[in-house]
């Protein structure tokens, strides 16, 4: 049996500490491979990952804490900005959030069932669920199908393919954040060494997340 860990944990992404510190990009899309590679090619929302959309290019983006109709002075701040799919993004829109992402993970208000469903934990996660329609029927059976191909993974079912275990590596294509090269420098140039690519050409990561 290989052990794959449960997909739709949320990570600790709050207590207002980054992997990376890029500055200076005057269009925020610049950002986007240090964000891919800062929220580990995942929805910070949903936790749908790069590996489970046909086309992963148009389906997340850069999605804004503030946003730019409400704070436009951060509108190409890094702090200020989050990796999304775009279909939270478009839910969102321009709505105030209940919670500061970079001061608490989502996870202390949302968990997802064995179901597919999300539960909220607290009154921020309630709102989360309806702010982001993250239980209608057909992101809900998304999951369970995302889920089922995790359990025969797992090894919970027969019959297990190639695809199955695929959903749950990390994407072919990492950026090479060296390759990149912010007009103000990088504030947490450390992180560099952690980023997903340099840590596949050390072969130190790991096969499933």
């Amino acid at each position: 049996m290989i052990a794959i860990p449960w997909p739709f944990r949320f990570p600790k992404y709050g207590c207002g500490v980054r992997r990376h510190g890029p500055r200076g990009y005057s269009d925020y899309q610049r950002y986007k491979p240090w964000l891919r590679d800062e929220f580990d090619f995942r929805c910070i929302y949903c936790l749908t990952r790069e590996r489970w959309e046909r086309n992963p290019k148009s389906a997340f983006g850069v999605e804004h804490l503030n946003p730019k109709s409400i704070a436009p002075q951060s509108s190409a701040d890094y702090s200020n900005l989050v990796y999304a799919c775009n279909t939270c993004n478009s839910h969102r829109q321009a709505t105030p959030l209940p919670l500061d992402v970079r001061e608490e993970s989502i996870g202390r208000h949302l968990f997802l069932d064995g179901d597919g469903q999300y539960v909220a934990k607290t009154a921020v996660g309630e709102v989360l669920i309806d702010l982001l329609t993250l239980n209608c029927p057909t992101l809900v059976a998304y999951r369970r199908r995302t889920l089922f191909a995790w359990s025969r993974a797992m090894g919970r079912y027969p019959g297990a393919s190639g695809t199955d275990f695929d959903l749950f590596r990390y994407p072919d294509d990492l950026p090479d954040l060296s390759e990149c090269l912010p007009p103000e420098g990088n504030d947490r140039p450390e992180g560099m060494a952690l980023s997903a690519y340099a840590r596949r050409s050390r072969g130190d990561l790991p096969d499933f997340y």
